[in-house]
């Protein structure tokens, strides 16, 4: 399937997503309030932060060992496999390491940490690992209408569910919200792994093995994926490092603020992300000279079509915020336009990094990441103590800016290429016909 073809499905499935993803942050942003969002931001952002962290970034090097032909594919499944479970368990471990040191309110909220809670978060977690490493077995093999199809269908669940609490049709606890939403997320986690598993065992000729990969391969595995994992570990602290440093310094209430201008924002990463995610598969399989084409390309059309999106998205947010979310989240709108000063260039980088490792070059990535870090971390503690959540957009902001700048000029330089290639564009790239030559792989 051409690269047009497989844009057009994940994009298409992106549009749809952010939009069931709107309703059901209007619908739980509503049921939770601002200290209650902020307890779902934290929770959330610990949830990602530990599938990364204690996860591996496996996924980030399945489609490079795959399309390379270093691996057999069912010996890889069979050995991720048991990695998750075995991770599983030391995340189990990780949250009692915490109670017992007193720091598991960096994971969980103060009002839910009980082994309950404890459980919920590590079967989230699973399950989040899991469907990431199946999906990304899915992208090496091309199937990305598969993948959309899913995708879809996990943001539509919720969005039902919430939806029947919204007209009341589903009587839940009004005094407890923030439990309500974890068993939801819990559930529609598990349907998620049971549909991924079915989808997978049917378009894929892989199951798994009684044989792992060869120990050297092992070892080739972990060194490969160690600047990677290294790279997502610095990224992670660059972009959701303010959750933590908000909540420490402003409290839950104006984290939940801040959380819902971060997401409005990121909303906008809907047609960076499709692009990036075929671009990985495809870069991984062809020459470089190739790739580098399908890259230039491609960063144009996410580049001028999230400015575009941004734009009408400002448009938008200054009017429905208060409506949609109530009155108390109308500073999210004045945290957003901070935000999008670096959001909006950041869709350069979302594309660029997934060629860099579709080549096999993490390091390029990895030396930018810990750049930014430095920067952005150093910026979050000086900046959001003395203005708060607006100095964490601000920092935000900033270190999305200089990702983006650092990121254009390696990969020019890289890759011999002309400093100016964002503007050498057809001036058809503002049509319909003019996109969908941009896209097609010919």
């Amino acid at each position: 399937m051409s690269v047009k073809k497989n844009v057009s499905f994940i994009f298409v499935s992106q549009i749809i997503n952010t939009a069931l993803s709107f309703i059901t942050s209007v619908i739980v942003t509503g049921m939770l309030g601002t200290t209650g969002k902020g307890d779902l931001a934290l929770f959330s952002n610990s949830i990602s932060f530990i599938v990364l962290f204690l996860g591996f970034s496996i996924s980030s090097t399945i489609p490079f060992f795959i399309n390379s032909g270093k691996a057999k594919a069912e010996e890889l499944l069979t050995t991720i496999i048991i990695f998750s479970i075995a991770s599983t368990g030391l995340v189990f471990i990780t949250l009692y390491i915490l109670e017992n040191t007193g720091k598991l309110h960096w994971a969980l909220p103060d009002n839910a940490q009980s082994l309950y809670f404890k459980i919920i978060f590590t079967l989230v977690y699973f399950n989040t690992l899991i469907i990431g490493v199946l999906s990304t077995f899915l992208a090496a093999f091309k199937k990305f209408k598969a993948i959309s199809i899913f995708t879809v269908t996990t943001q539509l669940i919720p969005a039902i569910i919430y939806s029947l609490f919204y007209f009341d049709i589903i009587a839940y606890d009004h005094e407890n919200p923030f439990t309500v939403v974890l068993l939801i997320t819990t559930a529609v986690s598990l349907f998620s792994v049971i549909a991924i598993a079915v989808v997978f065992a049917k378009l894929l000729p892989v199951k798994p093995v009684k044989k792992l990969i060869p120990l050297t391969l092992v070892k080739q595995f972990v060194l490969f994926s160690s600047l990677a994992y290294l790279t997502n570990i610095a990224q992670f602290f660059n972009y959701n490092l303010d959750f933590w440093v908000v909540d420490e310094y402003c409290g839950k209430s104006q984290l939940g603020v801040y959380a819902l201008a971060s997401q409005l924002s990121q909303m906008l990463w809907m047609l960076p992300a499709a692009i990036a995610t075929v671009l990985y598969a495809y870069a991984s399989s062809v020459s470089q000279e190739e790739a580098i084409k399908y890259a230039i390309r491609l960063k144009q059309v996410a580049f001028y079509g999230t400015l575009l999106l941004g734009f009408i998205g400002l448009l938008l947010a200054f009017y429905l915020i208060p409506v949609l979310y109530g009155k108390e989240f109308s500073y999210a709108f004045d945290l957003l336009k901070l935000f999008l000063l670096g959001v909006i260039p950041f869709s350069i980088p979302t594309v660029l990094i997934n060629l860099f490792a579709a080549r096999g070059n993490f390091k390029i990535s990895f030396v930018i990441a810990i750049f930014v870090f430095i920067i952005s971390t150093a910026m979050y503690f000086i900046l959001i103590p003395r203005f708060g959540p607006r100095g964490g957009a601000i920092a935000s902001s900033c270190a999305y800016i200089i990702a983006s700048i650092a990121c254009e000029i390696w990969f020019c330089k890289e890759y011999k290429v002309s400093y100016l290639n964002l503007f050498q564009i057809d001036k058809t790239i503002f049509t319909i016909s003019g996109i969908k030559k941009i896209i097609s792989r010919n």
